[in-house]
């Protein structure tokens, strides 16, 4: 819990606001007045949720900050299929004399490739069914 320090505003909440608010000072004295205003409202807009607005009680600029990376991140996976190399796979089994112990089993791209197949034709014949 962080301490109120004027009003009901935290240190954060404080310095949100009277970065936010500069910078809306500052394009309404630069910008002329019908375009300032179009300008301003976005920045206040945001400074006033930033100070104020909780979604699922937690600060709004989490949300933001994950909206954010949402955005940038990519939407569709794309897998790249890498050379004809086996796939390597080591198996954990439990023995209760000798302790664990790995066992090494290589699959060929054909098993792979077998596995697959199977089971895109057993959904298919779920859906047809």
């Amino acid at each position: 819990m962080q301490d109120k320090i004027i009003g009901p505003l935290t240190m954060v909440q404080f310095v949100y606001a009277v970065i936010g608010f500069g910078i809306c000072y500052v394009i309404y004295s630069a910008v002329p007045s019908p375009f300032s205003f179009i300008l301003i409202l976005p920045i206040a807009t945001l400074v006033i949720c930033l100070d104020f607005v909780k979604i699922n009680e937690r600060p709004f600029i989490d949300f933001f900050l994950a909206a954010i990376a949402f955005m940038g991140a990519p939407k569709q996976r794309v897998w790249h299929q890498g050379d004809d190399s086996d796939l390597s796979i080591e198996i954990y089994h439990v023995e209760k004399q000798t302790g664990p112990k790995y066992q090494h089993k290589t699959v060929t791209h054909e098993q792979i490739s077998a596995a697959a197949k199977k089971t895109d034709s057993d959904g298919q014949a779920l859906i047809k069914q």
